[in-house]
């Protein structure tokens, strides 16, 4: 060979290591990039499935893998099984129509956190193919024969799941990769934790507004209640008054007004005052006159829906309505005779455009009854009250065989919003 063949064949295996120090050198500038894009990933936070997504990106670049995915440990019931969250180098729906991921003997080490699995061909393993039902990889499944599953695993040693990677073609990930994508693997894991961090600080600060604005409706709505509350009072000490002969008389209505108002009132806090039943109203008022526990007994009977339920407002003006209808019978009517008894009654009538609650007192048994010279508070009430509150109809009737009253009342005016 001569001096100038020796040079050719030098020159040409120069020309070879420069051409293979290029690809190094391209193979690493990707590399960098993918790592710089993972690390700018982690640092800028975001969206948990944007900065899972890019560490699966980059470490199918990192890697030269055909294709990466992260699965995470999801509790199904009693057992656990591996969710699919991110995906790079195929399409879902390569995912789809397969079940769940389980933890079987090729990927229990990585879902265990015991260490990094990578195979030059995992078809060659072992621990390959000896679960049932597939005995290794489902037909129509991604092909993979080199393999590397990589655990994400906490601070805490919590494994919060797994990077997978794979290729069709066995030998394609080196010691020096398995290395490079521990420490990708240890990234992601900041990366989902401090994500989740970020999260529940800004669940708790938009918890800590929610509850600071509860707070201020809150006051709001018993600063109302507590101003509605003191002109009922108002109205039913002057009222009182207004109809009373003497002191004693006064003070004996007032405080029995009062605690008729005070047993709705109990009512509606015990349902945080979004409602109180119908039912529950006419069974509290009629109790102390002889009613038994839910509002019957041998001197009532208490007939109608016992789910239908009042806004306060409607509440509060039928507990008062069917207290005064209660006392001028123990008074005057059917109650201040042993032998009396009261019939009270609710039904829905009308269609959905006119729906309205029909209410009936009916008094038997008791003395005769003659209209009343003059109109008492509770007159007034049943018959302006509820008209005016409640944009309802009373009709009352002094039937000598007794006292009945009937009440019509709009239905959209009287439902809880609840």
């Amino acid at each position: 060979m001569t001096v100038s063949d020796t040079s050719t064949v030098d020159l040409k295996m120069l020309e070879a290591r420069l051409a293979d120090a290029r690809a190094a050198l391209a193979e690493e500038t990707v590399r960098a990039d993918a790592l710089n894009r993972i690390a700018a990933a982690i640092g800028a936070g975001g969206a948990l499935e944007q900065v899972v997504q890019t560490v699966v990106d980059g470490g199918v670049e990192l890697t030269g893998a055909a294709f990466g995915a992260f699965f995470y440990t999801d509790q199904i019931g009693e057992d656990e099984a591996l969710s699919l969250y991110t995906l790079s180098g195929a399409p879902r729906s390569a995912f789809d129509h397969f079940p769940m991921v389980r933890k079987t003997a090729i990927f229990a080490p990585t879902f265990n956190g015991e260490g990094i699995l990578r195979s030059d061909d995992i078809t060659q393993d072992p621990r390959y193919g000896h679960s049932a039902p597939y005995h290794g990889m489902p037909h129509g499944h991604l092909p993979v024969r080199s393999y590397l599953g990589v655990p994400v695993v906490s601070r805490s040693g919590k494994v919060l799941g797994a990077l997978l990677f794979g290729h069709p073609e066995p030998g394609r990930f080196s010691e020096r990769l398995e290395h490079l994508m521990a420490g990708v693997g240890a990234q992601a894991a900041v990366a989902i934790e401090n994500v989740r961090l970020h999260q529940a600080a800004r669940q708790e600060v938009e918890e800590r507004r929610l509850a600071a604005e509860r707070q201020r409706m809150l006051l709001n709505e018993l600063n109302h209640r507590v101003k509605n509350t003191l002109a009922s009072v108002q109205s039913i000490a002057r009222q009182s008054l207004i109809n009373a002969d003497n002191v004693e008389g006064f003070r004996d209505a007032f405080e029995a007004r009062l605690m008729a108002l005070s047993q709705t009132h109990n009512l509606l806090t015990a349902e945080n005052w979004q409602g109180a039943s119908l039912h529950d109203i006419f069974a509290a008022e009629l109790r102390p006159h002889g009613g038994g526990r839910q509002g019957g007994g041998p001197r009532f009977t208490l007939e109608g829906d016992r789910n239908l339920r009042l806004n306060p407002k409607a509440a509060v003006a039928l507990g008062m309505a069917i207290h005064e209808l209660a006392t001028n019978a123990l008074k005057y009517g059917a109650l201040s005779t042993p032998s009396g008894h009261v019939a009270l009654s609710s039904r829905l009538e009308g269609q959905e455009a006119d729906r309205h609650l029909v209410i009936e007192w009916v008094e038997s048994g008791g003395p005769s009854v003659s209209k009343p010279v003059r109109r008492g508070f509770g007159s007034r009430l049943l018959e302006r009250g509820l008209a005016g509150e409640l944009a309802g109809r009373v009709q009352l009737d002094y039937d000598p065989s007794g006292v009945s009253c009937r009440m019509e009342l709009p239905l959209q005016d009287l439902e809880s919003s609840e």
